[in-house]
């Protein structure tokens, strides 16, 4: 199942609308007819984990990110584990081969 919620821009301002809250996250590449997940993480605090990747990207080409929050770790990491397999993006196997 796809990254549910909204699109946003993955800026200074787009990352303002984060929560400090425990999610996972994909950020996407928006392309003419679809978004492109280039990356899938999990995080305690969404809105610094986005500006830590805003400062220093996992990889080239982001333009938006999706979040859920989820309240635990163990949540976390199932839904991130099940993004990744669904999606293969890239940023998440650069140098893991």
């Amino acid at each position: 199942m796809p990254v549910s919620g909204n699109a946003y821009a993955f800026t200074q301002v787009g990352i303002t609308v984060a929560n400090p809250v425990g999610a996972v996250y994909g950020l996407f590449s928006k392309q003419p007819h679809a978004y492109v997940c280039l990356y899938v993480g999990k995080t305690d605090n969404l809105r610094r984990r986005l500006a830590e990747h805003l400062n220093n990207p996992p990889i080239a080409g982001i333009t938006h990110w999706f979040a859920e929050a989820h309240a635990t770790e163990l949540q976390r990491t199932g839904r991130e584990a099940n993004l990744i397999a669904e999606f293969q993006p890239p940023g998440n196997t650069v140098g893991r081969r």
